[in-house]
């Protein structure tokens, strides 16, 4: 098995894996992502709502692509090799055509910067058919694929400049996401060059989390960003940066701390961009870096701050503008135009909660445990009547935190 510059990529749509600039060997004991805890009772669990009329596309005259017996048609999307597994069809096959479409437009434009090379990607209908492309693509060995297949969502090789997605697994959470993460490392890997050893593994992976949470319909995401870093400045499980600069000190960092050290990332990615301004704020960074400066140089020059006074103020400046906890903060939902997510943060580390859900003719309970960093996220099921509810979490009886919102007709739910 040849070694692969590269780790796992996003988890459950939680994680996603890097340019490697450092050379890990894949194991299945490197860079695990622990997936989000299973449906809850309260999670949508229906197959996503139907999607707007997409824009129409003509298909390739093209030879397909064969993976082992797997057939992926060529959809000839305009900068990039885009292959779909012949499974995919219908509505899903015109939302990843536009979204790719979407994604390289807006990841180039994020750094100023257009592709010189054309990157392949390709699209698995199946987590099955993505484990036998890892195994013939990327040449990994059956149990390494199982793992990585297990464990992701999408995955980038740079040296064969590929990219592979699991549709399965993204398809009912939008916008999609993971691609368009994945295209920012290939812009990244780019965009640094010949100074890619100065980019920290914190940056290259907080700019490309961060690209999915600000896809125009994906505030969910953003909203996660935010509060989950503010829940870990409240259980002091914030990661210091200076372990968070190789991409080896990346890897090594697993289960629930390998979700949210993404969180942790993507908003010091977010702050730093505010503080250095522009329109393209990554664009100036990686300009600086291509002269030879390093971060906390290049910050400087375009903030006249130091980098240590940005690092540290960031616990709290994390902190500013999100209410204290334990709070229960509710926002659109995963899945497309119904639903509504809520998160709860700010709580003790692995604090047991009752969930308890209450309408006017309906009341639910439900038992979790929130993660180390005092936060946990979940949906709340389309299939209830239109109505007031309130939300509150319970401990030893007590409320620690509630939130109301409104159920109008038959779709979305709203904040009220």
């Amino acid at each position: 098995m040849r070694a692969a510059r590269i780790v796992l990529a996003a988890a459950v749509s939680l994680a996603a894996c890097a340019p490697a600039i450092a050379t890990p060997t894949p194991s299945p004991a490197v860079a695990v992502v622990t997936p989000e805890p299973p449906p809850s009772a309260l999670r949508a669990t229906q197959a996503p709502p139907p999607l707007p009329t997409p824009t129409p596309f003509t298909p390739c005259i093209s030879p397909e692509k064969v993976i082992a017996d797997i057939s992926l048609a060529n959809l000839c999307v305009a900068g990039a090799n885009l292959f779909a597994e012949n499974a995919i069809g219908g509505t899903d096959l015109h939302a990843l055509f536009d979204q790719v479409g979407d994604d390289l437009a807006s990841v180039q434009h994020e750094f100023a910067w257009t592709l010189r090379g054309t990157p392949t990607i390709d699209v698995f209908a199946t987590t099955a058919t993505y484990r036998t492309g890892l195994i013939h693509l990327l040449g990994y060995s059956g149990a390494t694929a199982a793992y990585v297949a297990d464990n992701s969502v999408a995955f980038f090789d740079p040296d064969l400049r590929t990219i592979l997605v699991n549709w399965e697994a993204v398809r009912d959470r939008r916008p999609i996401a993971a691609i368009r993460h994945e295209l920012t490392h290939v812009v990244t890997l780019e965009a640094c060059a010949p100074r890619c050893d100065l980019i920290p593994a914190w940056l290259n992976e907080g700019e490309a989390r961060l690209a999915e949470a600000i896809i125009p319909g994906g505030d969910w995401r953003l909203v996660r960003v935010r509060y989950e870093a503010a829940s870990m400045v409240a259980t002091n499980t914030l990661m210091p940066l200076s372990t968070l600069v190789s991409q080896g000190q990346w890897n090594a960092i697993t289960s629930w701390g390998g979700y949210y050290k993404y969180q942790e990332a993507a908003r010091v990615t977010e702050l730093l961009r505010d503080d250095i301004g522009g329109t393209q704020p990554l664009s100036r960074l990686y300009d600086r870096v291509r002269r030879g400066e390093n971060v906390a140089q290049a910050y400087a020059t375009l903030t006249g701050r130091t980098f240590d006074s940005f690092v540290g103020a960031l616990a709290s400046r994390f902190t500013a503008g999100v209410p204290a906890g334990p709070a229960i903060v509710m926002t659109a939902g995963p899945q497309a135009d119904h639903g509504l997510g809520y998160l709860l943060y700010g709580f003790a580390p692995e604090a047991k909660v009752t969930l308890r859900l209450v309408g006017r003719r309906l009341e639910e309970t439900e038992e979790i445990t929130v993660s180390p960093q005092g936060a946990h996220f979940s949906e709340i099921q389309d299939r209830y009547p239109p109505g007031t509810y309130v939300l509150a979490a319970l401990s030893h009886d007590a409320v620690v935190a509630a939130a109301r919102f409104e159920k109008r007709g038959g779709r979305p739910l709203s904040v009220d």
